[in-house]
């Protein structure tokens, strides 16, 4: 009895290297070849949570009575997509140990700049904002805020392809998705800890001012805030 029909045959080669691949990794690997790595694996980690990432810093503004929560962070994440999977994870992680009436996470690419002042405009790779009570933060309409600039960042990891803004349910499905939900690594967290400190540190060290530099993307309005008339504070255009 014939298991294959004489017109399906494989190749000596191809079944030299089945054998080689089900040698060395097991049969799952010689699997992995007809059926592919996502089917039995399922997809790369990064590309469901997002990838690795490293706290600048975190600047706390006062705003009528309100808190108002801004974190700066570094990834070298190439892809549009991790990059946006990447603040979404921080600001669910954020939001989770901090208490806050707005949460915005504003990423960088690992070659960005380093001054916060200049942390704006093409420089942001990908930005969340998000707020429990969206009708108390003006101009916010819905609780999440979720936009990135599509493409690989330039060598000064400026960032110029095309700026994308998710929907609520394209970011409903991301966030369910994630079975990760880490924060990102805080280089300044040991040094926190050790002088007893609970405020946030700006890099170098120091803690973080309270009125915030602005920090603008590219688009239409803008959420802003004033730290008793000190500098503008850009936290979302809408």
């Amino acid at each position: 009895m014939k298991l294959l029909p004489t017109s399906f045959r494989l190749s000596r080669k191809l079944l030299i290297i089945v054998a080689g691949v089900v040698v060395l990794t097991g049969a799952s690997g010689a699997a992995a070849i007809f059926v592919g790595r996502d089917a039995l694996l399922g997809p790369p980690a990064e590309q469901v949570s997002g990838a690795a990432c490293t706290t600048i810093t975190t600047v706390r503004l006062d705003r009528n009575g309100q808190h108002w929560l801004r974190k700066y962070v570094r990834s070298d994440a190439k892809d549009g997509a991790v990059r946006i999977k990447t603040a979404l994870r921080v600001a669910g992680a954020v939001s989770n140990h901090e208490d806050a009436d707005l949460y915005q996470v504003i990423l960088l690419d690992a070659a960005g700049p380093v001054n916060r002042a200049d942390m704006r405009g093409r420089a942001i790779g990908a930005e969340v904002l998000f707020a429990r009570d969206p009708s108390s933060i003006p101009g916010m309409t819905a609780p999440f805020v979720a936009r990135y600039t599509d493409g690989t960042p330039a060598g000064n990891g400026e960032f110029y392809g095309e700026r994308k803004e998710l929907s609520l349910d394209e970011i409903k499905t991301i966030v369910t998705a994630m079975d990760e939900r880490a924060d990102c690594v805080d280089p300044n967290a040991v040094a926190e800890e050790a002088g007893g400190h609970g405020e946030a540190k700006a890099e170098g060290g120091h803690e973080a001012p309270a009125e915030g530099h602005a920090a603008e993307g590219e688009g239409g309005g803008e959420h802003a805030a004033a730290e008793e008339g000190a500098h503008e504070v850009a936290a979302s255009e809408h």
